[in-house]
């Protein structure tokens, strides 16, 4: 944040007593908490809720109001609910969560809302159909688009209450997605009633990681803050160097008012030293910003390998890395194996190839509307798996009575009503132990497939298996390409039918990894993690994507007319982007970092980061 843009930083002053002050219900302030990587936010996020609970308690109990915190995602949301002892007086909650709070019951706004938003989608289509050339695949899903949303349009009057779940599918007439909710949110909170029954419920929000909140959501949020200053307390903490989501507020810093408090904490409590010099190196070329370690931080290790795109031993090289990491910073660890470190990578898809579900991954991943479910494991197919096919396995590891306790609180089999009704229930529960017996006969010596761990429970009833999976099941395995269609319900069930082939173990490793228990994650996915030793892998071809590019920002390959284009225009462009993902992945390191680079030019990359003061020539080497 530069001082140029707003009020100066309050270095002077500590930054959770600023905070502290800020938190007060008869004069409340807002502020913007600038916190660098490994400063210690959530800490003193923590330390200002507690204290202005505990000052507060009688009032917000006898008023019937709370604290509000938003924060990016549900692992982060139980971290601080337990961290606060989960407290009634404070809402933690994510930002769908959190808009879906404020929004439901206002049917009649909803409902408005959605009047106005599908006659505006409906209004592209048509025009996009109108210009089309032909028929193709994009005409034909516009069509598709745009007949659904005529259907919803007229069946609008029909829905008397509108329904969401911030984790669930959400089908339905009645349902509203993941980015209606928060549109809706963005829009209602700027005017009464809902800005008056946001301030009267929540006197005070806070948002953690500010800076990938929604932008028009922000934007609501700051508008309503300064219509309603002495009623409402918005306290901001992040660091506009973490932004890693393209929806998120580009430089918010710019939009903080100047009367906010603007404390800092620029002291990095995790990584050493040699780690926070690299660190502010990468960040100089977004923003001025430096942190300094703490007081007696050891000196840490650093490296940059840089090998040839497509080098024949592949990811054999990262093993070999691995083990001179071990000599180089002394830590015997770093050979002992994939799980002894955490290794970065750029998509989902890089860690299936290494842990072996990549044939799992990229069915389901190539079917858009499953996309979002997959990613963040609520995808019915995989909660089957994951909560309770593979739970029951485990049990069935241990003891007779551990599985049938894993069975019983999973089965409808078992469920209290249906063996009320049951004719015979020695003959229920005779069956039941009979499935159970047979799905763990699928495993005796082998590794079944996913088609014949699925059988037992289709045929069984044992545990209730989703509409299209059945479906997928009924068809059987298919080794064809996807149809050429645009309808979800044929392309999803296709995919089940690819994936049924597949051996269980490669659903087994998906769970890990997605479930967070696997040694490899996303450059984005560990924002706010940290590791004692960290592997970021460099790989643009691999990962295939266009939003990054880590051979630009290398300076390998030029930035294109685009990127120079954006960047005139102060906009975010691949090499901006690319910098802040660069700084989150290397800042997760508490001891030792190891960065690989995968390129067609290792010779250019080692130079560019050495000219650059990134490394040092005895830190750089080239496979």
């Amino acid at each position: 944040m530069s001082p140029t843009t707003q009020g100066p930083i309050e270095h002077a002053r500590d930054a959770d007593e600023v905070i502290r002050d800020c938190l007060n219900l008869d004069s409340p302030r807002s502020f913007f908490l600038y916190a660098g990587a490994g400063s210690g936010k959530t800490h003193s996020l923590v330390t200002a809720v507690s204290e202005l609970k505990t000052r507060e308690q009688k009032r917000l109990t006898f008023e019937g109001r709370q604290i509000a915190i938003i924060t990016y995602t549900n692992a982060a949301c139980e971290e601080i609910a337990r961290r606060l002892e989960h407290d009634p007086l404070v809402v933690v909650s994510t930002i769908h969560a959190f808009s879906w709070r404020m929004i439901q019951g206002f049917n009649d706004d909803i409902r408005e809302w959605l009047r106005v938003k599908l006659a505006q989608d409906m209004d592209e289509l048509r025009d996009k159909l109108g210009r089309a050339r032909g028929v193709n695949k994009t005409s034909r899903a516009n069509q598709a688009s745009l007949e659904s949303k005529m259907r919803r349009l007229s069946a609008l009057d029909d829905v008397t209450s509108f329904t969401y779940s911030p984790t669930g599918e959400n089908r339905g007439r009645q349902a509203l997605n993941h980015s209606e909710v928060v549109q809706m949110a963005a829009a209602f909170i700027q005017r009464p009633p809902l800005l008056d029954v946001m301030a009267d419920q929540y006197p005070v929000l806070l948002i953690d990681e500010s800076q990938d909140t929604y932008g028009p959501l922000m934007d609501a949020f700051l508008l309503a803050q300064s219509l309603i200053p002495t009623r409402f307390c918005l306290g901001l903490l992040g660091d506009t160097m973490q932004r890693i989501y393209n929806d998120g507020k580009e430089h918010l810093e710019r939009a903080i008012p100047r009367d906010w408090a603007t404390p800092e904490k620029p002291v990095n409590r995790r990584c050493p030293t040699r780690i926070v010099e690299l660190i502010n190196r990468i960040r100089l070329g977004a923003d001025a910003h430096q942190q300094t370690p703490k007081p007696g931080a050891t000196r840490g290790a650093i490296r940059m390998v840089c090998t040839r795109q497509g080098a024949a031993n592949g990811f054999e090289i990262e093993a070999q890395v691995a083990n001179q990491m071990a000599e180089i910073s002394g830590d015997e660890q770093w050979s002992a194996g994939p799980s002894a470190r955490k290794t970065l990578i750029l998509e989902h898809k890089m860690a299936g190839r290494r842990l072996g579900f990549e044939r799992i991954f990229t069915p389901l991943y190539a079917v858009e509307h499953l996309r979002t479910s997959l990613l963040d494991g609520t995808l019915p197919v995989l909660r089957l798996f994951f909560e309770s096919i593979m739970p029951i396995l485990e049990a069935a590891k241990t003891t007779d009575f551990n599985l049938m306790e894993a069975v019983r609180s999973r089965s409808p089999l078992l469920d209290p009503q249906y063996m009320k009704e049951a004719s015979n229930q020695l003959s229920l529960l005779e069956h039941v132990g009979a499935a159970c017996e047979r799905l763990c006969q699928q495993f005796s010596d082998h590794d079944p497939s996913l088609e014949n761990v699925l059988r037992v429970f289709l045929e069984t009833g044992l545990l209730e298996v989703p509409d299209r999976l059945r479906a997928a099941l009924e068809l059987g395995v298919t080794n064809e390409d996807a149809p050429d269609t645009v309808d979800r319900e044929a392309l999803e069930i296709h995919a089940y039918q690819v994936l049924l082939e597949r051996p269980y173990s490669e659903m087994a490793a998906f769970a890990g990894y997605a479930q967070g228990l696997s040694p490899f994650d996303t450059h984005q996915g560990v924002k706010g993690l940290e590791f004692p030793r960290v592997m970021v892998i460099l790989n643009d071809e691999e990962a295939g994507g266009f939003l990054f590019s880590y051979e630009k920002l290398l300076g390998v390959k030029p930035a294109s007319d685009s990127d120079i284009k954006n960047q005139r225009a102060g906009k975010d462009d691949a090499l901006s982007r690319t910098r802040r993902l660069l700084y989150v992945t290397c800042s997760r390191a508490e001891q030792s970092l190891v960065i690989i680079v995968y390129t067609a030019q290792p010779e250019v990359a080692k130079r560019q980061v050495i000219e650059a003061g990134w490394f040092t020539v005895d830190e750089v080497d080239v496979i």
